[in-house]
C-alpha cells in the first residue's frame, strides 16, 4: 500500500517537473499534423460535410432567382452602353457575340454548383498526392533538455518548468492554428459558394462590371488549391523542425530554434491564400 501512494506521488513529482511536458509536445505537434492531413483531404461538399453543402446548395438556389435578374440587368446595361457610343460600330458580329456570351454566362451560372464539387474532388486528388504518406516523427529528449535548464543555477528546476509548461502551450497553439487555418479554409469556400450566381451574373456586362465575375472565380480556385501549398507544408514540417539550423549546447538556444520553426509552419500554413494569390495570380 504504501509503495503505491510512494509510487503515486512520485509519478507526479516526474509530471510536475517538467519531463513530462516537455516530451508531451513533440507527440502533440505530431497528432495535430495528423489531423490537418486528415482534414485538409476532406471534400467540403462530400461525406462528413454532406449536409452542410446541402445546406449551401439551398441557400445558392435560392439566391438564384436574384442572379438570373440580375444577368438580364447586366446584360441590357452592356448591350445600351455599345449601343449608344457612338465610338463602338454596333455591328451584326458584336450584337451576335454579345448574345453568345449571354448563352454562355446562362450556362455558367446554371452549372457553377454541379461543377463545384468536382474542382473540389481534383484538388483532394492532388492533396493526397502531394501528402503521400508523410510520416510526423518529430521528437526531441525532452529529459536532456529539462536536466541541461535545472542545473544551470540553484532556481534551474523551478525555471526548467517554467519553460517547459510554456513550451508545451506554445506548441499547442501553433498545432491548433495549422488545424484552425485548414478548418477556416472550409468555411471560407462555404462562405462564397452560395453567391455563385450573383457574381457570375456580371459576366454578362462585360467591361469593369465583369471583373466582378472573374474575381469570384479566382478567389474561389485560389481557396480550393490553397490546400496543395498547406499539404507542402505540412510534408516538410517533421524535417524542417528536426534539422537544427543553429549549431549550440544551449538547451534555452534549441528551444527557441523550435518555438522559431513551429512559428515558422503555422504562419506559413495561415498566410497560403496570400501565397497561392501572389504566386498565381489568383
Amino acid at each position: 500500500m504504501w509503495d503505491s501512494v510512494t509510487g503515486f506521488f512520485s509519478d507526479l513529482g516526474d509530471f510536475f517537473s517538467g519531463k513530462s511536458f516537455f516530451e508531451m509536445s513533440g507527440y502533440v505537434w505530431n497528432d495535430l499534423m495528423k489531423l490537418s492531413s486528415q482534414a485538409l483531404v476532406k471534400n467540403p461538399s462530400d461525406g462528413v460535410y454532406q449536409g452542410t453543402w446541402n445546406q449551401i446548395t439551398n441557400i445558392y438556389t435560392a439566391l438564384n432567382t436574384v442572379a438570373v435578374t440580375l444577368m438580364v440587368l447586366f446584360f441590357l446595361y452592356s448591350f445600351c452602353r455599345d449601343a449608344v457610343d457612338i465610338h463602338i460600330d454596333m455591328t451584326m458580329d458584336k450584337t451576335i457575340k454579345l448574345f453568345i456570351r449571354l448563352i454562355i454566362v446562362t450556362n455558367v451560372m446554371g452549372l457553377a454548383l454541379s461543377w463545384m464539387p468536382k474542382f473540389m474532388r481534383w484538388a483532394k486528388v492532388l492533396t493526397e498526392a502531394a501528402l503521400g504518406r508523410a510520416k510526423f516523427g518529430f521528437y526531441f529528449d525532452g529529459v536532456k533538455i529539462y536536466e541541461s535548464i535545472a542545473d544551470a543555477s540553484d532556481w534551474g528546476a523551478l525555471v526548467a518548468f517554467l519553460t517547459s509548461f510554456l513550451f508545451f502551450l506554445y506548441t499547442c497553439v501553433c498545432g491548433f492554428m495549422v488545424v484552425f487555418t485548414i478548418l477556416n479554409r472550409i468555411i471560407k469556400i462555404y462562405m462564397i459558394a452560395p453567391f455563385a450566381g450573383v457574381a457570375l451574373s456580371t459576366l454578362a456586362g462585360c467591361g469593369q462590371v465583369a471583373q466582378v465575375g472573374y474575381s469570384y472565380i479566382k478567389t474561389f480556385f485560389g481557396y480550393v488549391l490553397s490546400a496543395l501549398l498547406i499539404a507542402v507544408v505540412i510534408v516538410i514540417s517533421t524535417t524542417f523542425i528536426d534539422t537544427i539550423s543553429l549549431e549550440s549546447d544551449s538547451a534555452i538556444v534549441m528551444l527557441l530554434t523550435y518555438c522559431l520553426k513551429m512559428g515558422a509552419i503555422s504562419s506559413s500554413v495561415k498566410a497560403s491564400d496570400s501565397v497561392m494569390q501572389k504566386a498565381f495570380g489568383l
